[in-house]
């Protein structure tokens, strides 16, 4: 990530006309790439076993995608987050637990992973679909009336769902299941070292418009300001995350994993969704992206604290 940053800030990709649409070209590529990978990857037989539980099933999916987002509104009903900045807490609040760290985090500090794998997976299936509604819901994206506009979300951005997600992750599965099935472990580690470069390359493109757009004396300053205003929605969806997964739970490993899922967000499935969304607005996806970006690190730092 720091290098992306460094590339961004040094050697921006330029976004002429002909440029602009070789990157969204690009950057659609990516993303389908990425989506093969994450299907690929899909453990059904784990995510069968967190539906046994259906009290905690839906805690821990209540927590991760409306937990955060009554504490981002909240913050703004008092003023707590600038207005300016508000726009990218709630894209950042309705996004979905990021599946590698949470289940790192959670096998080392001795929590159950194959529960935080289930918990994490299911997460990123349904946000493919409740981000663009929790989006618009919100009011942003279209005008217009609420259902409307949820109507016209719909028509624009569930057909690139169906072809940049949804049917690259059933590509991905089923080519696994069919052609590799002796070989996913072995394969799965070369795969995620690809994922992550898909991920820097969306990076670089977002940090890219930021710095073009914005220009560097002012980016920087929006990232001092950002950051306290990041810091204490950490220190408070962290608290969240131990208060509400305490509750029904008295099995310490179930809550060490219940607790890794709630309390990360996912920058994997933040920025390809982010692109899906808001392609054509320049300075708005580069605004939103920054508390995503700079929320990955602190979240990242936070957790090694944990172990």
């Amino acid at each position: 990530l720091l290098i992306a940053f460094g590339f961004a800030w040094f050697v921006p990709f330029m976004n002429d006309e002909g440029n602009s649409s070789f990157s969204n070209l690009f950057s659609e590529g990516v993303i389908v790439f990425i989506f093969c990978i994450q299907g690929w990857s899909l453990q059904i037989r784990r995510l069968k076993m967190i539906f046994s539980d259906y009290r905690t099933l839906m805690k821990v999916h209540g927590l991760i995608f409306f937990g955060p987002l009554i504490l981002v509104l909240f913050g703004g009903e008092y003023n707590l987050i600038p207005t300016h900045w508000m726009t990218g807490f709630l894209f950042l609040s309705i996004l979905p637990t990021t599946i590698t760290s949470c289940v790192v985090f959670t096998s080392l500090v001795g929590g159950d992973s194959d529960v935080a794998l289930g918990h994490a997976t299911l997460s990123n299936l349904l946000a493919i679909l409740w981000v663009p509604f929790a989006w618009s819901f919100l009011g942003y994206g279209l005008e217009g009336e609420l259902l409307v506009r949820i109507i016209e979300m719909g028509k624009e951005v569930l057909p690139k769902i169906f072809m940049l997600i949804l049917l690259p992750c059933f590509l991905g599965w089923f080519v696994k299941i069919n052609f590799f099935p002796q070989k996913t472990k072995i394969i799965n580690e070369h795969l995620k070292k690809v994922t992550f470069l898909g991920i820097l390359v969306l990076v670089y493109f977002a940090l890219s418009k930021a710095v073009l757009n914005i220009g560097r004396d002012e980016l920087i300053v929006h990232l001092f300001d950002l950051f306290p205003f990041l810091l204490g929605f950490l220190i408070c969806h962290l608290i969240m995350s131990w208060w509400g997964t305490g509750f029904g739970c008295k099995n310490s490993q179930l809550r060490i994993a219940e607790f890794f899922c709630v309390s990360q967000k996912s920058l994997a499935m933040g920025i390809p969704l982010l692109s899906l969304l808001i392609s054509n607005d320049l300075n708005e996806s580069s605004l939103i992206a920054c508390p995503l970006i700079l929320y990955h690190f602190l979240q990242l730092g936070v957790g090694a604290c944990f172990l």
